[in-house]
């Protein structure tokens, strides 16, 4: 019988809630918890699905609920682990953002930010310079940042090049991201010149910089950028080493899919990370053992 357990850690997951095609908070809740952390959900926005391939979606900008909800967290005294942002709406929301870290983040709260904003070197809709600046002004106090290629050039003013990288170029990359500020820098989508495809993490106080990678799958997978950002938050708030985190997660990602692959179907709903998670839970197992 196990006599005692200590406290759960707890992360605040900022993003869109998508009633339809699994990412943004429908990925949050679920990983984090796998991954032994609790998680609470302060939604940005709601949207009947997400915006990928999907058309005449509907969707509520949540911005006027954000400072009520964390002031009332605040009088209630619940206190956060690690705060991590997804998708936000708009500039004006990251200021909101701002205002709700100076309110529940301790010195001891670990900042996740996945800055959601651009693929395939264009910017999502309704985003532009704008986004991008307000985006650089919060990595810049994050702990942990999560771009993919085209955020990273992005935020970092360089020329995004589509295909293949070297690990060279994604090194340099990774030191421009931490001279924004950030403690602790990953890239994902990373396509090397191998054929392989998967995330690159530098941590700027020791500069150490590691990869993880596996076989490429063809065609879009929509969602794999959160599971990835939702895995590797959960692990770090707990403690794990950096290179473990980012190997959990990237495993994660490449089991779920797979089973999408193997499965087929529609890939606008998502990729079957319900089906990797007990292998996932296992390998968290493991690690804190």
């Amino acid at each position: 019988m196990i006599a005692s357990l200590p406290p759960l850690k707890r992360i605040l997951a900022i993003h869109d809630l998508s009633g339809v095609g699994k990412c943004s908070l429908t990925v949050a809740l679920p990983v984090i918890s796998a991954a032994g952390v609790e998680c609470s959900c302060l939604p940005t926005a709601l949207l009947s699905t997400h915006s990928g391939d999907f058309y005449g979606f509907t969707k509520r900008d949540l911005s006027d609920e954000l400072l009520p909800i964390a002031q009332h967290w605040k009088r209630e005294g619940v206190h956060f682990d690690g705060i991590y942002t997804g998708y936000l709406a708009s500039a004006q929301q990251v200021e909101l953002i701002e205002q709700i870290l100076d309110l529940l983040a301790t010195p001891e709260t670990m900042l996740i930010v996945d800055p959601v904003m651009a693929e395939n070197g264009k910017y999502y809709s309704g985003f532009d310079g704008e986004m991008c600046a307000a985006f650089r002004r919060l990595c810049a106090r994050a702990d942990v940042i999560t771009p993919n290629m085209t955020e990273a050039a992005f935020l970092t003013d360089r020329a995004y090049h589509p295909g293949t990288a070297t690990e060279s170029e994604v090194e340099s990359l990774l030191n421009a991201l931490c001279a924004l500020g950030t403690g602790v820098a990953a890239i994902t989508g990373v396509l090397l010149e191998n054929g392989e495809i998967g995330n690159a993490v530098r941590d700027a106080k020791s500069g150490k910089i590691c990869f993880s990678t596996r076989k490429m799958h063809g065609g879009v997978f929509y969602g794999t950028g959160d599971i990835f950002a939702s895995a590797l938050s959960a692990l770090l708030v707990r403690g794990a080493p950096i290179e473990s985190a980012l190997e959990l997660a990237t495993a994660l990602v490449e089991g779920s899919i797979a089973r999408s692959v193997l499965r087929g179907g529609d890939r606008r709903f998502g990729v079957d990370f319900e089906g990797a998670l007990p292998e996932f839970l296992r390998s968290v197992q493991t690690l804190f053992e």
